[in-house]
């Protein structure tokens, strides 16, 4: 029966594709953390629309004092919201590059002990294939040498 190929390195090639998928996933995670708050900030600033057309509406009628003072802190609620959510945003950004490079290593060093897997199993074939030559030349040889005793 043929040997198969066996390489040496294999357990730490899955733990690397591990780490890879690993930060893969936390990358992504933090690409959706940013894509939720780039849309709560979207949807602040929809409030603060909505609280400018409803303060003109509010005026067009009467209103006492106590519901019009609520409109400006109502705004400058949303707007430190929105300069918190921005400031989140900033955080998410710089921790989706720092995990981006870490990404590209991890691949790298993947690719590093795949190219070497691929060489091996090269070399390996090459190998084997020149064996099974030698061995089908020696029975060849075997068989004139065979043919040449019974004539």
């Amino acid at each position: 029966m043929a040997k198969r190929f066996s390489f040496k390195l294999e357990g730490l090639l899955k733990l690397r594709h591990f780490k890879e998928e690993q930060l893969k996933v936390e990358l992504g995670k933090i690409n959706s953390d940013i894509q939720n708050t780039k849309n709560r900030i979207k949807e602040l600033q929809q409030h603060i629309d909505e609280a400018y057309i409803s303060q003109e509406q509010a005026m067009k009628e009467k209103v006492d004092g106590q519901f019009a003072r609520f409109f400006p802190y109502f705004i400058q609620a949303k707007r430190e919201d929105i300069k918190n959510q921005e400031n989140l945003l900033y955080s998410l950004e710089r921790k989706y590059q720092s995990k981006l490079r870490e990404v590209s290593l991890a691949m790298g060093e993947s690719k590093v002990i795949l190219n070497m897997k691929e060489k091996e199993k090269t070399s390996w074939k090459k190998e084997k294939d020149k064996k099974e030559q030698e061995d089908i030349e020696e029975i060849i040889g075997m068989r004139r040498v065979f043919k040449e005793k019974s004539i």
